[in-house]
């Protein structure tokens, strides 16, 4: 399976990146899948302005940006995993955009296998977590996509996440067992 690793976290090296960079090692420890990383929040990837030439030009936008290269490596990929900070109870922004986007080839991108990582300040449990996973199970049910796990961490500062062995254990584990 190839799988694909969406950073959406501005922060390079911030806890989301941590916990996609633990899941893509126990990915990479089972020799069984491909899986590339790519950062998100570093690419130019502008908000789709709703002029639909996309459904009129197979899925080309009219936007010249790095979503198109972007859009290819989803297409490509049999998974895809949704990393993200929480932003006001949501995904940050440039996460949104990359998903926003894939309105120019929903035929195309439909009956994938999908992950979502989000990492908040507010503890386990707390409506934020919900809000995300419900977000996505929406998304997934529309695009025919299997919903594979919505996993959560609570930590903050930036880097907190490595302090915590447990966490860090549990997003290698699910990378070893996808």
């Amino acid at each position: 399976m190839s799988i694909l690793l969406l950073n959406g976290s501005p922060r390079a090296k911030g806890n989301t990146a941590t916990l996609l960079r633990q899941l893509e090692s126990g990915i990479e420890e089972t020799g069984a899948h491909s899986v590339r990383y790519v950062d998100v929040a570093r690419l130019n990837i502008k908000p789709c302005i709703a002029c639909d030439y996309c459904h009129s030009h197979g899925g080309a936008c009219v936007q010249k940006d790095d979503f198109s290269a972007l859009m290819e490596q989803a297409l490509e990929a049999d998974c895809i995993v949704f990393g993200s900070p929480v932003y006001w109870w949501n995904i940050s922004a440039q996460l949104k955009l990359f998903i926003d986007r894939i309105y120019s080839n929903m035929e195309g991108i439909r009956g994938k296998k999908i992950g979502v990582i989000a990492v908040g300040a507010e503890p386990l449990g707390d409506s934020e977590y919900r809000l995300i996973q419900e977000q996505f199970a929406c998304i997934a049910q529309h695009l025919g996509w299997e919903l594979l796990f919505a996993e959560f961490a609570s930590a903050y500062p930036a880097g907190a996440v490595r302090e915590d062995a447990a966490v860090m254990e549990r997003f290698f584990q699910l990378g070893k067992n996808l």
